[in-house]
């Protein structure tokens, strides 16, 4: 009968820790809703760091001590450096993909409507179901939107594009939609000449940067969350339809720590659409108090490092004036060289004019743009824990090398602002985008 007793009390006691341990599931660890749960069970998420590897990153090769010798030639700093920490989490950001198993169907797109960043997220999603597509969450907005990047192909030669970093330069997101759905739709159609270039290469996009930005520029104050922020509280004040930064009211084109962001040096005047503190005004840009500081910013600074090392091309589009910069003063002539190679395909497809280093003017406060920022790492600059930017040896002296053979461009589409769909569609379609995208994609660099 004592031998009983124990036995029943063992299984009770089993009985009891199980039923604990279902509690804290269902508590913890479970969605809260259906629709959260089903979303839950769906997603795979694919753990890495920038090095697309789980091994412990060497810091050496990023981070610095050192600065430049002549920091007598900077006239004044505009705002701080980015802090230290928050260039290491950038750094120890993990891989975060989402891969939906469902079955891939065709996706139907062609600018018909304007489309809320939440049911263009679905779009995106809708493509990782396809076995050409991972899709990243690669950080979120201020307003807590998801910024995605968008990986297509198998190939180990990468191109990398990004648009709407500017809030009311809408359009970009729009191209790139429209690009990656139909390469996606003719891939599983069974192209074999969209089937031979995924296979040599992949194509990385953000489509949207400034998803807040995107929301808002179109549909206004109303789908803003944060009530806090700088443009909620700013609207009227605010042409919505022109409006460039995020919903801190900071220019994210502005708050990359490159070498010369948020300072201008001795020898420039300071131009005249850089602003001091945040602005309502529609040729005022504010760089941040402190470089690096917006949670875009870091998004992005995190997918450069993460891709660059493998890739022989970066696009960053924009939406006015028909016009493709290229190249860097302070920088190589492999690089410049380079730069014009790609931006002479480019206007050779879509008609756009040309702008050298004659247009690019180097410390004059506007630096601190993510094409200044990627440009510099391809030269091996590193981030210097004095300035909390990007550094070398000197301010104001050309880099004479490259660590990674990178073109890097700046295509203004379009010749002005604008929110209409049948332009832009236009745009897309007789400026024959697509077709100089994949000239990008597949152009082999001079090694000459």
């Amino acid at each position: 009968m004592r031998k009983l007793r124990k036995i029943w009390r063992f299984i009770f006691l089993i009985c009891v820790f199980s039923l604990i341990a279902i509690i804290i599931k269902e508590m913890f660890f479970t969605p809260k809703n259906k629709n959260e749960k089903e979303s839950y069970n769906k997603k795979e998420e694919i753990k890495g760091t920038i090095n697309n590897s789980n091994e412990t990153i060497n810091y050496k090769d990023y981070i610095t001590s050192k600065s430049e010798n002549n920091p007598d030639i900077v006239e004044e700093y505009l705002a701080n450096g980015m802090k230290e920490s928050t260039f290491i989490n950038v750094l120890n950001r993990e891989s975060n993909y989402i891969k939906v198993k469902n079955k891939y169907k065709p996706i139907s797109y062609n600018f018909e409507n304007h489309y809320k960043y939440e049911e263009l997220s679905d779009l995106y999603k809708s493509l990782a179901t396809s076995e050409i597509v991972n899709l990243e969450v690669i950080g979120h907005s201020v307003d807590g939107r998801e910024i995605y990047s968008i990986e297509i192909g198998n190939g180990q030669d990468k191109v990398m594009i990004e648009g709407n970093i500017h809030a009311a330069e809408i359009a970009p997101t729009l191209f790139l939609t429209k690009f990656a759905i139909d390469l996606v739709n003719e891939w599983e159609s069974g192209s074999e000449d969209i089937k031979t270039l995924l296979k040599n290469h992949k194509i990385v996009i953000v489509p949207s940067v400034n998803p807040d930005g995107y929301n808002y520029s179109i549909f206004g104050k109303e789908v803003i969350n944060s009530t806090n922020t700088f443009i909620y509280k700013n609207n009227s004040k605010i042409e919505q339809e022109y409006f460039k930064a995020n919903l801190n009211g900071i220019d994210i084109n502005r708050n990359m720590p490159s070498q010369l962001s948020g300072l201008y040096l001795t020898n420039n005047d300071l131009y005249y659409t850089v602003a001091r503190d945040k602005s309502t005004k529609r040729l005022e840009y504010f760089a941040g108090y402190e470089v690096g500081s917006e949670p875009e910013t870091q998004a992005l600074i995190y997918w450069m490092y993460k891709h660059y090392k493998d890739s022989h091309a970066y696009l960053a589009l924009h939406s006015a004036g028909r016009v493709i910069y290229n190249g860097k003063p302070h920088l190589s002539d492999k690089f410049n060289d380079f730069s014009n190679e790609c931006a002479e395909l480019v206007s050779e497809k879509t008609g756009y004019t040309i702008l050298g280093l004659d247009s690019e003017v180097d410390g004059d406060g506007t630096d601190g743009t993510s094409t200044d920022m990627i440009a510099e790492i391809v030269h091996g600059y590193k981030f210097s824990t004095d300035t909390g930017r990007l550094s070398t040896s000197e301010y104001d002296i050309q880099a004479t090398n490259m660590t990674n053979d990178l073109c890097v461009l700046t295509i203004e589409t379009l010749n002005n602002y604008t929110q209409n769909l049948v332009t832009i569609h236009e745009e897309y379609n007789r400026r024959k985008l697509r077709e100089a995208i994949i000239a990008i994609v597949e152009h082999e660099l001079s090694k000459n």
